[in-house]
This record gives C-alpha cells, structure tokens and sequence, in this order.
C-alpha cells in the first residue's frame, strides 16, 4: 500500500446489544449477507480510496478477513481488534496507516449505504485548507436542553445539524486529535479535532446513512437496498 493518500477506516466494532443480536452488531444479516460487507464494498469500490483498515471486535478479525477475500476486497490493509469505545478502535485503526497518508476518512459500519457522491462531498473542502469535514442533516424536531426533567432552554435549530459519518480529516489533524486524552463528551472524530483547535466544515448529509441501533433502523435500511440514491 506505499503510495497511498486517502486511507479510510471503518469502524466495526459495536456489539449490536440494543438489536438483541447474538453477534456484533456487523455481523448481523442486511438482506442476503452481513452489514459489514455492504459499506465495506463500497469503500473497496470508491476510486476516491486508496486503502481501508477495518476496527472490528476482539475475536472477530478472522472473520472480517475471510469477508474481505469473499468480497474480493483489495484495498483492505489491515484488520484491527477494535476497542470499548469509538475512540479506542480509532485509534487502534490509526497505527495502521502510514506516515505519508495524507486524508483519512473515517465512517461507521452501522451507516451502510455510503456512496461515492458522500465520499467526494466530504472530501472536496480538505483542498480549501479545513482540518475536517463532515455532512451534516438540518433537525426537523424543536430541541430543548433539559437537566433533571425540567426545560433549561428551547435551543435554536436553525443553527443545529445532526452529523453523520464518512468524516473526513487530514492526516496530520486527525493523528493529532488522537494523540491525547479524549474531550469531554466527544462521541465523534471532528469532536476530537474540534477539541484541539482543528476547523470543521458542514456538507449536506443524506438520509439514506441512517445508523442502525435497532430492528426498526435495521429494517427500514435493508429497504433501502438496490435502490438508487435519490436525484
């Protein structure tokens, strides 16, 4: 894999508890295979991705490397025990990629409907000199913050945006981010970024990479499958 600019890490290491599953939530059935391999093959078959390194959990590397060789995945480069949390399998991920990479795109196996239109739209504002990038969809509902069962504050949605993955991050930014302790309440990588100072800019999301959490996600994705993005 020398040569290779645009790594990107898919984070597979959730255990699939809230689906009632008997497996990680990746090896879980979408349609007639398992939900790894839906986004696993799209990023193999993105001409924006030179290389993928996939976290799963501990025990399961093997069986994440024989769906590669089924899939004839090759640009997989590793596959990495992930960690207890997202950041932890990140991490694990990063050791993986080389010095010379210069983008990471980092998405989760629960969203798996990931296309080349997304992987290019997170990618075009790297070159205009932002740290990340992420796509973001507009909230419909009214949000409130509430502490101990009470309203606080009706908070503005008009400036608010649920964020989705693929993310995409230089190398140097990302790498740094990781380097030390976690933020406080960081659920994601621009958190991370964000929290050591990096610029993030927002692109328009897509419904279609809802995350799967439960049967309901579960069904409503596999729906979706074979169909064609919406114009």
């Amino acid at each position: 894999m020398n040569g290779s600019t645009t790594w990107a890490i898919l984070v597979a290491a959730g255990s699939g508890e809230r689906l009632g599953a008997d497996r990680p939530k990746a090896f879980i059935a979408l349609g007639e295979r398992v939900l790894l391999a839906e986004s696993l093959e799209r990023l193999d078959a993105s001409a924006w991705i030179d290389a993928v390194v996939v976290a799963v959990p501990p025990a399961w590397e093997e069986a994440a490397i024989v769906l590669a060789e089924e899939l004839v995945a090759s640009k997989v480069a590793a596959v990495v025990p992930g960690g207890v949390t997202r950041a932890a399998s990140v991490r694990a991920a990063l050791v993986e990629i080389p010095d010379d990479a210069l983008v990471v795109i980092v998405h989760d196996a629960a969203r798996p409907l990931i296309d080349d239109a997304m992987i290019e739209r997170v990618l075009g504002p790297l070159a205009e000199g932002y740290d990340g990038v992420v796509p973001g969809l507009p909230l419909a509902d009214t949000v409130k913050r509430v502490e101990r069962g009470l309203v606080v504050e009706t908070l503005d949605r008009s400036a608010l945006v649920a964020v989705q993955t693929p993310q995409a991050f230089t190398a140097t930014a990302l790498r740094s981010a990781y380097a030390g302790p976690d933020p406080a309440g960081a659920t994601d990588c621009a958190s991370f970024v964000e929290a050591r100072g990096g610029r993030i800019r927002v692109v328009a999301g897509d419904t279609r990479l809802l995350k799967i959490t439960t049967g309901a996600d579960l069904a409503l994705v596999e729906s979706w499958l074979g169909e064609p993005p919406p114009g």
